[in-house]
């Protein structure tokens, strides 16, 4: 699999983020409580509402057990695609009616008299006529307004009337029936958040006022930020002084409001698992950094946590053809490019920001003002704050600078300091390395329009080739690195190099971050490279260094360096998904002088 859906769940079995404990206790409650009764499950757009009523759904529905529940399941936006807004209500409450039967009739309780059944036509013709009645001619279908004007409306409050009776009627044959063993009805309204908000609106008061009957429950996928858009028509935009207004209304139609628990979700469990869908192993001790990766990042919305894994796994998908090409350049370490994309997407400033300096240990005010981030506002502002690690050091004080003009990024800004820091620590003197390898590919899937972000993009496949080991090391001078890492990449290319010109089959590659050595005489895409290697780091001195499965030298490789250098498997030395060897730039630090004849034994290994 290679990318995920977004559908929500319909079993407990899919239960990835453990809700069912919620449903569970809903489903309780809903079984023991007076009716009418209505349940509003709150939450933005993507939290898991109907995945909730979905399992509340397979309960009531279980094979084994007694039908005491009758269900009627309605998608709002079906009844309102291209339609007028006054149609919306009138179908939506339609198809409550519809659906009962359909259900009831699939489970074999429908049992109503052919008198009930004519009742069931006339309210089902009713509802499908009342957009063209005078209650539409009004400012929707307002039922309560409309059944206040007695005098101009009069015969239209006699048919509410009647088919709330018809309804109520209908409700009560089928509870009462001797036949079946239903008690309740529960109707369960989805995807109010989907449509108009003034549509929504129109749906809550008719579902009050027609509705509002013995034996039913409503459970409405709906969120308050909703209710208060299609209410602004009415009472104007919501300040402190009319807020109990717009909340008056919520409670009046919500008896019970419970708000989606993504706090709670199993985010953990969520991740790897879809992850291991998309053929994405994350080691054991990792497992616990992803999560704090989407935590900071997009935080615990299931749809917005499916987006970020399928720009993921598409973006690995680039990398493995890039890491077929016997040229490659190294793409990131799979944490830091999943943390980048994860910033990419929720913090759009600090990915700007990181395009034009990788090293972000290295902002500084004068990098804050080329930004057009004031510096001494920021300062201004800090000091509310009094004294606080997270933005004691001047690069933290230009990204909490920069997340401030917009309210959103400004609630989570202490988020993504808490990522660069988690990033700053796992990576340590290899942090600019990674960054760099990883960014041109977490460009990829952005949908950012500024110009300097999209150069980040341009960078994959375009590959500056140096003429030789001489040029490439003064191009490493001229940028700065340091001689012991000069000195270390030296050892090894220069040795690799020889071999090059004494025997016809190898080939190097010296391209601008990283270089690559490869026998020719192998056939097919990708099975030439037997070492890559990227520019050292300027911290750690060492080179990030794959020994491609390639060679057929990877497992005695391994050991051999893990015994003779007293080294441990994991951290600094370890095969890959891949089946490459991997050593880490901090090699060079652990192992000293000692680090150029690991150099030449591997040469040796491969070459001989």
């Amino acid at each position: 699999m290679s990318s995920i859906t977004d559908q929500p769940i319909s079993s407990n079995q899919d239960d990835l983020l453990k809700v069912e404990k919620y449903s569970e206790a809903l489903s309780k409650f809903i079984s023991k409580s007076n009716t009418p009764i209505t349940i509003g499950l709150q939450g933005e757009w993507g939290t898991g509402k109907t995945s909730l009523m979905s399992l509340l759904l397979e309960e009531f529905s279980r094979a084994d057990r007694e039908i005491k529940i009758a269900t009627s399941w309605v998608n709002t936006w079906e009844y309102s695609m291209f339609k007028g807004a006054h149609e919306t209500t009138p179908g939506v409450l339609r198809g409550m009616l519809e659906k009962l039967k359909d259900s009831c009739s699939e489970r074999g309780v429908w049992t109503l008299k052919d008198d009930a059944k004519s009742k069931f036509k006339k309210a089902g013709k009713f509802l499908s006529g009342l957009a063209n009645q005078v209650i539409a001619n009004q400012t929707g279908v307002d039922i309560k307004t409309a059944s206040e004007d007695i005098s101009s409306n009069s015969q239209n409050i006699a048919e509410i009337a009647e088919i709330k009776d018809l309804i109520k009627g209908l409700i009560e044959e089928l509870v009462m029936d001797s036949k079946n063993p239903v008690e309740k009805i529960v109707f369960f309204v989805d995807d109010l958040d989907r449509i108009p908000p003034s549509d929504a609106v129109e749906v809550l008061e008719s579902l009050k006022n027609i509705f509002d009957i013995p034996h039913c429950v409503f459970i409405l996928a709906i969120d308050y930020d909703v209710v208060v858009k299609g209410l602004e028509s009415k009472f104007g935009p919501k300040t402190e002084q009319n807020e109990r207004e717009f909340r008056s209304f919520f409670d009046k139609i919500i008896q019970v409001p419970f708000s989606m628990p993504v706090g709670t979700y199993d985010i953990e469990n969520f991740l790897v698992e879809k992850l291991k869908s998309l053929n994405v192993e994350i080691k054991e001790e990792e497992k616990e950094l992803f999560a704090k990766a989407v935590k900071f990042t997009i935080g615990y919305n299931p749809r917005s946590l499916k987006r970020y894994l399928n720009s993921f796994s598409l973006i690995n998908d680039i990398r493995d053809i890039e890491n077929a090409d016997d040229d490659q350049q190294h793409s990131g370490d799979d944490f830091m490019l999943f943390s980048l994309l994860g910033i990419q997407i929720s913090f759009p400033n600090i990915f700007r920001l990181l395009t034009q300096n990788p090293d972000f240990t290295k902002w500084d005010k004068g990098f804050a003002n080329k930004f057009s981030i004031e510096w001494s506002e920021i300062v201004e502002k800090l000091e509310k704050f009094g004294e606080n690690q997270l933005i004691d050091e001047e690069w933290e004080k230009v990204a909490w600078g920069s997340c401030q003009k917009d309210p959103y990024l400004k609630a989570k800004s202490f988020s993504v300091l808490e990522l660069l820091n988690l990033l700053r620590e796992k990576y340590k003197d290899s942090l600019v390395e990674e960054v760099e390898a990883a960014m041109a590919f977490a460009s990829i899937t952005s949908v950012d329009d500024d110009v300097e972000s999209k150069q980040a993009v341009q960078k994959v496949g375009n590959k500056t080739i140096f003429n030789g080991l001489e040029t490439k090391l003064e191009q490493l001078k001229n940028e700065g690195f340091p001689k012991d890492a000069i000195n270390n990449y030296n050892a090894l290319w220069s040795v690799l190099e020889s071999k090059e010109n004494e025997i016809e089959k190898y080939r190097i590659s010296f391209a601008k971050t990283g270089t690559s050595f490869n026998d020719e005489s192998r056939a097919g895409r990708g099975n030439k490279q037997l070492i890559y290697c990227t520019n050292p780091s300027k911290k750690a001195l060492g080179m990030k260094i794959w020994v491609k499965k390639n060679t057929g030298k990877v497992k005695q490789l391994h050991q051999r360096i893990i015994l003779d250098y007293g080294l441990e498997d994991g951290e600094n030395i370890f095969i890959s998904k891949q089946k490459d060897l991997i050593l880490e730039y901090n090699l060079a630090t652990k192992l000293g002088n000692k680090y150029q004849e690991l150099i030449s034994e591997i040469v040796e290994e491969i070459t001989n």
